[in-house]
């Protein structure tokens, strides 16, 4: 499959519910046109671990009913979605990539799984996850070069969506897995404020840094999915969730950029940094004031800290992991080299060091929440590099990491290529607003797509 950002593989659903309220198309119609795509991609590109396509017929003929008789039940009534592994369904094993719990279901849905059944989507099936999200994937190709990885460990998510087999599925992310594979196969992909969306029933790796997110077609596709989740699953307890209409909120310019180096740019390929400045120099050309992050002390210290989030991500991960990882190791079981060794460093972190990592979270996001009266959001490349030859490498988190460690809201936009294949533009928002975030978006996709 050649990339081409022009091209529509399938209709995204915020086109589709016009036509759901004429009768002139219906969520089953919609449904089959997912399930042709399957057939025809999945079994190169092996996004799923598990189908339930006669569930998904049932639910998509009742959402059809509701449509014909004028009562939908909610806004993603008839989304056919899919669910990562490691995100409990009563109907599907949740496997969470690992031999451990291969072929073990639950009998019960998260949160996200029950809010979405209540709200009429269709999930089609479960997406194929690194193992417990961490370790590596095997199997799962990108679907515009089989050679090329797809991303880490939202990578099913991401292949489903970017192959055209469904228009949303559901990821999480700890340091880039929602951001990076979207980036990787051509999507939209958003990680909301830590905390907007509920993560019980999703199995636990480090749950003080986890966030839901969404892989998407559309913009908004995102909104609409996690504003609803948001509401519908709830928060995390304590949190305030995502506030703002119902459905995308409307464009807004911003005025000033923060441009985002981190790391990763020592180590972004040529045309990568060539498309990336092309992308900027049009948004300057349209009165939008890119900012130097070393013209203003306060921007000059968030840049400078980005240089340490990868050590505070694995620090807490460390510590929290050790529930259920040491009972794992207990009963004797392995597991991929990258979480043995995160393992080794859990057998050895103390409190004060995990106190040192969140005081250093802490500070970032202050450094984040400062920078908001300097400009209106931060803006980056999703990754140093389009997706990697090899299905072992899965890339660099590096350019995502800031803002999941600080909790703040995120999203990439399929906005450039490079090497022939996609190219995600990522924007940064602030802490709680994410409706702010949206809008800036919004209006960045309408004048560079």
């Amino acid at each position: 499959m050649n990339y081409d950002p022009k091209i529509i593989k399938i209709p995204s659903f915020e086109s589709r519910v016009p036509l759901f309220l004429s009768g002139e198309v219906t969520p089953s119609q919609y449904l089959e046109q997912c399930i042709s795509m399957i057939e025809q991609f999945e079994p190169e590109v092996q996004a799923f671990v598990a189908l339930n396509l006669e569930g998904a017929r049932e639910a998509a003929n009742l959402s059809s009913k509701r449509y014909i008789d004028g009562n939908p039940l909610s806004p993603i009534d008839g989304l056919p979605i899919g669910l990562k592994d490691i995100i409990e369904t009563s109907d599907m094993p949740t496997q969470c990539g690992s031999p451990i719990y291969e072929g073990t279901t639950t009998g019960r849905d998260a949160p996200v799984t029950a809010a979405l059944r209540r709200g009429g989507a269709v999930i089609v099936g479960k997406t194929a996850t690194t193992e417990f999200a961490y370790g590596n994937i095997a199997g799962t190709r990108n679907p515009y070069d089989l050679d090329r990885t797809p991303g880490s460990s939202s990578s099913g998510s991401a292949a489903a969506v970017g192959a055209g087999m469904l228009p949303v599925a559901i990821g999480t992310q700890l340091m880039s897995s929602v951001m990076r594979p979207a980036s990787y196969c051509g999507q939209v992909g958003v990680k909301p404020t830590y905390g907007a969306i509920r993560q019980a029933g999703i199995h636990p790796f480090s749950p003080s840094g986890e966030h839901v997110g969404a892989h998407t077609t559309t913009l908004g596709d995102s909104w609409t999915v996690l504003k609803y989740l948001s509401n519908h699953a709830g928060p995390v307890p304590g949190s305030y969730g995502i506030v703002g209409p119902q459905l995308l909120p409307p464009a807004k310019k911003p005025l000033r950029l923060m441009r985002m180096y981190t790391p990763g740019w020592k180590i972004t390929d040529q045309e990568v940094k060539n498309n990336f400045e092309i992308l900027l120099d049009s948004l300057s050309d349209l009165d939008v004031d890119i900012v130097e992050p070393s013209t203003d002390p306060s921007l000059q210290a968030l840049e400078h800290e980005f240089e340490r989030v990868e050590w505070c991500i694995a620090e807490i991960a460390a510590f929290e992991m050790r529930w259920p990882f040491f009972e794992y190791e207990k009963s004797g079981h392995t597991h991929h080299e990258r979480i043995d060794n995160l393992l080794k460093r859990a057998h050895e972190i103390t409190l004060d060091d995990y106190h040192n990592a969140l005081n250093f979270k802490k500070r970032l996001r202050d450094l984040f929440n400062s920078a908001s009266d300097i400009v209106d959001g931060v803006i980056g490349l999703t990754a140093p590099e389009v997706a990697p030859v090899g299905l072992e490498n899965l890339g660099h988190p590096v350019n995502c990491s800031p803002a999941t460690c600080s909790g703040v809201p995120s999203l990439t936009l399929p906005l450039m290529t490079a090497h022939k294949m996609p190219l995600g533009l990522q924007l940064v928002g602030f802490y709680g607003q994410d409706e702010t975030l949206f809008a800036m978006a919004n209006w960045v996709n309408e004048n560079l797509s």
